[in-house]
């Protein structure tokens, strides 16, 4: 698919997740943090578009022609998954020094590996709208940050319950729609191909939020509105990576694996661990990632995707091969370089504010105004 109107269009859906990561992640912090939550996906727009821009993608590509846009966007998407991970804690400050060093050492990295030529790419690895990418960058990240950065004052002690949940709703709704600008915005898929991932996307998110409703009213005996955004969110994650390869079916599976695999880390791994990961960045895009990311290779399909059949995929067991070793190594160098980074950058400043400062609230002190009049 060549048109260069779709390749707009499909940016602009993509942009659609940031100000639906800003209204999702908004709704589920405490009040006196609202604004400094949604003011972080922003700046990372602004940081990566910027750096895109000016050597991101050249250093990724080696090209500037019209993937620029889409690639921006998708940098932008996986800096701003990180930001859930800190938030009512992170120095503003900080965060504008981490979040390009990031994109450039981390992110820019191993986009190259899978969409631009690289390694991983040669070896056959897919990742068809960066289930590994965005995901598993984000997630591991988010999880290396939780625990480098030190919990929330008083987490585990004091209750933090969101502030303003249809915010969530609207935000996952944004997120959902913006999703579909991954069906075929790296450019060169076809119209039949572009068509089949909007049907996996829909169908995986569907599933996955069924799935987490289940499981919760299970649990608890009642579903609840966060749950099931939740799980619709991790759906779409997880079905990133195969959504140009597999079939409806597959990604019913996919979906459902997901909404439930994503339960189980996010309500009973995360608290035995006890990681502060404030709004569960790597429960879902961590393990949803991981797993998409693995589903592919038992998936994918020269059926669903022709393209398959010039080398684009081998089948399996050698896909699934490719496709594990792809996690293993996005994980390996994401943490590894994740820690190096913080461990560098806290030696020059604090990563988080001072106590008094977080129980003030991050939107008083550290832009000085009031988010939130509810």
């Amino acid at each position: 698919m060549n048109s260069t109107a779709w390749l707009l269009i499909s940016t602009v859906l993509v942009m659609l997740t940031l100000p639906g990561v800003a209204l999702f992640y908004g709704g589920m912090v405490r009040k006196k943090n609202v604004l400094n939550t949604m003011c972080l996906p922003v700046f990372a727009l602004v940081l990566a578009s910027l750096e895109w821009m000016l050597w991101g993608d050249a250093v990724t590509f080696g090209h500037d022609l019209p993937l620029l846009g889409y690639h921006a966007m998708a940098g932008s998407l996986a800096l701003a998954l990180i930001t859930g991970a800190f938030v009512e804690r992170i120095r503003f400050l900080f965060f504008l020094i981490l979040g390009p060093v990031w994109v450039a050492l981390v992110y820019s990295p191993v986009a190259h590996w899978l969409w631009g030529g690289g390694w991983l790419a040669n070896l056959g690895s897919l990742d068809f709208a960066g289930g590994a990418v965005i995901h598993i960058t984000a997630g591991v990240t988010a999880l290396v940050a939780a625990i480098m950065i030190g919990p929330r004052k008083d987490y585990g002690r004091a209750e933090m319950m969101p502030c303003n949940l249809p915010l969530s709703v609207c935000g996952a709704g944004f997120m959902w729609v913006g999703w579909f600008g991954f069906s075929s915005g790296s450019g060169h898929w076809t119209v039949a191909t572009a068509a089949n991932a909007v049907v996996a996307i829909q169908v995986a998110a569907s599933a996955a939020a069924l799935a987490w409703t289940a499981a919760e009213w299970i649990q608890r005996d009642k579903p609840t509105a966060l749950g099931t955004i939740s799980g619709a969110v991790t759906g779409l994650v997880a079905i990133a990576p195969a959504a140009g390869f597999v079939g409806p079916l597959s990604a019913i599976v996919i979906g459902v694996g997901a909404g439930g695999l994503c339960y189980m880390v996010v309500n009973f791994v995360k608290p035995i661990l006890g990681y502060d990961d404030s709004l569960d960045v790597f429960g879902i895009h961590g393990v949803g990632g991981t797993w998409g990311m693995i589903a592919t290779g038992l998936f994918a399909s020269t059926a669903v995707n022709p393209e398959g059949s010039d080398g684009l995929f081998y089948g399996y067991p050698y896909q699934f091969f490719v496709q594990v070793l792809a996690v293993m190594a996005v994980w390996a160098f994401t943490a590894g370089m994740t820690a190096l980074l913080l461990k560098v950058l806290q030696t020059v400043m604090s990563p988080r504010v001072g106590d008094e400062a977080e129980v003030i609230g991050l939107d008083m002190t550290q832009h000085g105004e009031k988010g939130y009049t509810g």
